[in-house]
């Protein structure tokens, strides 16, 4: 059964029972970013986080992100979801606590046992609803874009409970309407906009992207005070 099929049955789990529904639907999700790194469903040659991990596309990132971080003083760094690491590593990060947190179990013993250190940690965490080690800033790269509106909305309220101060997420600053997706699928989504709802940025890097032929050109990484978001 297709990965977004499947998922789809979850969800509708979920509204009918919700305790059992949202057990269901994390092993759904579990299951569905496991398939995605098992089969490098995104088809990139030097990353199965996908394209938008490969050196090329974060180019500017790699070179902006050492600058934010010190105008902001931030110490620790909660990297959700993390990937395979593949060009965060190539950031110096001196100074600084990372911990990366993936839902997939065989990516983040990957990471750990080739990345890992006094100071870099890796664990398993599903960021929707696990219990995420605090940190001064959440990195959220590339993942709301996957997950339905409820999930999003259920994953950034988790952001809250853990106690981080930032949130330096993906965001999309062109005027097109927002879309509910399957998780697991992608949408590009512009975070001020309803449902939303998002304050203007405190800083904001845009990432030069020329995935998709670059019919993208407005992805960016939005820093903002998670204290300053809106319910919704």
């Amino acid at each position: 059964m297709p990965i977004a099929r499947r998922y789809r049955l979850a969800a509708g789990l979920a509204r009918l029972f919700p305790a059992a529904g949202r057990w269901a639907a994390a092993r759904r999700r579990s299951r569905v970013f496991a398939e995605i790194f098992q089969t490098n469903f995104w088809g990139s040659q030097t990353s199965v986080s996908g394209p938008g991990s490969e050196l090329d596309q974060t180019a500017i990132i790699r070179e902006a992100l050492p600058a934010l971080l010190a105008a902001h003083g931030i110490g620790s760094i909660l990297d959700a979801p993390c990937g395979d690491f593949h060009w965060l590593q190539h950031v110096p990060l001196a100074g600084i606590r990372y911990t990366g947190v993936d839902i997939v179990p065989a990516l983040i013993a990957r990471n750990q046992a080739t990345f890992g250190s006094a100071v870099r940690t890796f664990a398993v965490c599903d960021l929707v609803e696990g219990e995420l080690p605090k940190a001064d800033l959440i990195f959220c790269r590339d993942c709301l874009v996957h997950l339905s509106y409820d999930e999003t909305r259920r994953a950034l309220d988790n952001f809250r409970r853990s106690g981080a101060t930032w949130l330096l997420t993906t965001t999309f600053t062109s005027q097109r309407p927002n879309s509910d997706i399957v998780t697991g699928d992608w949408c590009p989504i512009m975070l001020q906009q309803a449902p939303y709802g998002f304050p203007e940025p405190v800083a904001l890097i845009n990432e030069g992207c020329t995935e998709f032929g670059g019919s993208y050109p407005d992805k960016s990484l939005g820093l903002w005070r998670l204290a300053d978001l809106p319910q919704w």
